[in-house]
This record gives C-alpha cells, structure tokens and sequence, in this order.
C-alpha cells in the first residue's frame, strides 16, 4: 500500500484539488493501516494454526480441539445422528469376492470412526443358500462428516454393486446411540421373528460354505 501512495503522489494530476489530494491521501493511510492489521492478523492465524506460538499457545489450540470434539459429539445426540445403519444389497450379476471388497472399502473409509457388519442371505433351505446375499453395517460416524456427505459418498462407494437411488437396495439410516445399540443386537444375534429361524440356519450353513465370520468388526461400537 505504501507503494500506492508513492505511486499516487507522483502522478497528481494537476485539475484535483489540495482538498482532494489530501482527502485521498488520507484514505490510503487508513487502508493502509488497515492492510497491515489484516496481514498481522492472518500471519497470527498461521502461526497458531501451525503451533508456532510456543507451549501456552499450543495448550490453548489443544484445549480448543477438545472442545469443538464435545459439542459436535452433543449435536449429534441432540439430532440423533451419531451412528449410520446401511442396508446394502447388489444386483444378482456381483460376485460375493467383489461385494465383500466393497463393502470392506466402505467401512474403511475416512468418514467412519468404528463399524460392525454381518452379510446374510435369503434362503430358507440348503438348496438356496446364498441366494440373495446381502450385508448389514453399522458404522460410527466421524462427526467431521456432516450426514448428508456420509449418505453421498455410501451412494458412490456403492453405485458399482446396485441401484444406489433406490432404497429398498440401499438403505441409509442415520440414528442415535439408543437406535445403535438395537443394531448391535439385530447383528450379533439370533432373530426370534417369524421366519427368521429358519434363514438363520441357512445363514450359518452359508457363511461356513463361504468362509464368512459370524460379524466383523467392533461389537462393542458404541
């Protein structure tokens, strides 16, 4: 800015008034302290952002982050929206080796901090074991990831392995703590619903044929 002013001050032309020269003078003063105060505090922003203020300062950025942690962890009790429940089944022309890649991608990904996922099928004798293989996943979310992030990068992790808009394919569910620990329960244990019983037999004789884990992941995810 000092520059402009030198730059001002040689180049005067000679129909402005004294006024005028000084009014304008004196408005690239104050914008000139304004840059500098601008610049002071930007190169301030950095040094903190990069721990370069020394001990105390580095405490306080610290202390800050631990902050800014509880409160999103708050909001997202308050909205009930800590945890995802996904619902994922592929078109019938996915391998089950590409699926559980997939799905092993998905829960690895930056926006999870914890997960838990069985697969399971829809058969209900030996004979249609496997048909219909599908996968149930519980992830906790990284509460850096807004919800809607989380729901857009699940629908391109999975757009590959089936109709991602349609939700009976794939179903997304952000819920709470409560909501999560009925998840855990739906995951790791045997389903006494009508019907159930039965795929569940099939279920285990499956995942033993396909070298499938009874889970995978965190039980103890919440």
């Amino acid at each position: 800015m000092s520059k402009l002013i030198e730059i001002y001050l040689g180049n005067i032309d000679n129909k402005l008034s004294i006024e005028r020269r000084l009014e304008h003078l004196k408005i690239l003063r104050e914008a000139e302290k304004e840059f500098d105060k601008s610049l002071i505090r930007k190169i301030m922003k950095m040094e903190y952002e990069t721990e370069s203020l020394g001990e105390k300062y580095i405490k306080i950025k610290e202390y800050e982050k631990e902050l800014r942690t509880k409160k999103q962890d708050l909001t997202a009790k308050e909205h009930n929206n800590g945890f995802c429940f996904i619902t994922i089944s592929p078109k019938e022309s996915v391998s089950l080796a590409n699926f559980k890649k997939t799905v092993e991608k998905a829960v690895a990904r930056n926006m999870f901090t914890s997960y838990l996922y069985v697969y399971e099928q829809r058969g209900k004798n030996t004979d249609e074991k496997g048909k219909g293989f599908h996968a149930h996943i519980l992830v906790k979310r990284n509460l850096n990831y807004k919800p809607s992030k989380v729901a857009n990068n699940l629908k391109n992790t999975f757009k590959d392995m089936t109709n991602v808009n349609n939700p009976q394919l794939l179903n997304i569910q952000h819920i709470g703590n409560d909501f999560a620990k009925d998840k855990v329960e739906y995951i790791t244990s045997l389903k006494t619903d009508e019907g159930k019983d039965v795929k569940q037999e099939i279920d285990v004789i499956w995942r033993q044929a396909e070298d499938l884990l009874p889970f995978y992941g965190n039980k103890d995810i919440n």
